[in-house]
């Protein structure tokens, strides 16, 4: 759902700059609560133009300073004045709006069963609530996997090897298994790479070694599964 958002986003932010381009250089944020409020009510410059200043001041948040600011960019505009326009960008500004009440909705319940569930794998330094459980879900019955290596391929970490006489060359990640456990351990990953002395200096390590950023996250990620895959191991047996 959050992908999802980013797109009608990035679909919103390029609509707004052909309607109305030098409203972003005024505003910090596109994505404020009140500049939504406002392209809801008034879409276009001329809808703008056509409303009395204390309407504008109506709208929650939108003080006069920025109320000036905006009517003195749309006298001056260059946007292109569309219906077909002025009817996207308030759909686009609906549906982002519906998505984050899902995703907030979606993240509330994530919570709850979180906290029901009490996994370790939130005692993992960087795994917040979210990860943790894409990571929780993907993985399903980890009993299902006899070592960290079954689990490893299962998340794709595995690298594919090309054999020629007797050289060795190791190629891309297999891209197999699931993609969204392999997004989220690539993400801790990251992070831990910045935040963890021992993973930082494993990752330095590898890059000293001639390997590639992303090939040297990748072998932290590896380092994360058998972690994960033990610590999951020994939580089951208490």
């Amino acid at each position: 759902m959050i992908h999802e958002r980013s797109k009608n986003k990035t679909l919103y932010v390029r609509t707004l700059d052909i309607i109305y381009p030098e409203l972003a250089k005024r505003m910090k944020n596109v994505h404020n609560q009140f500049i939504y409020d406002f392209l809801s009510s008034y879409p276009t410059p001329p809808k703008i133009n056509r409303a009395h200043f204390h309407s504008l001041l109506k709208i929650k948040r939108l003080i006069a300073y920025k109320v000036n600011q905006i009517q003195e960019v749309t006298r001056l505009t260059i946007g292109n004045r569309s219906l077909a326009l002025e009817l996207e960008i308030s759909q686009l500004i609906e549906m982002i709006r519906m998505q984050t009440r899902q995703i907030i909705k979606a993240q509330e319940q994530i919570h709850q069963l979180i906290s029901e569930i009490n996994s370790p794998i939130t005692s993992i330094t960087v795994i917040g609530e979210r990860l943790g459980a894409i990571i929780l879900v993907e993985i399903k019955k980890f009993y299902n996997f006899r070592t960290p290596a079954q689990l490893q391929a299962f998340a794709g970490l595995k690298p594919s090897i090309y054999q020629s006489g007797t050289m060795n060359i190791t190629g891309h990640m297999v891209k197999r298994g699931s993609s969204y456990l392999r997004y989220s351990l690539i993400q801790v990953a990251k992070l831990l790479a910045n935040y963890s002395p021992h993973f930082k200096a494993c990752i330095r390590l590898k890059i000293k070694q001639g390997k590639h950023y992303n090939v040297a996250v990748s072998h932290v990620a590896k380092k994360l599964i058998r972690i994960i895959y033990y610590l999951l191991i020994l939580s089951s047996q208490n």
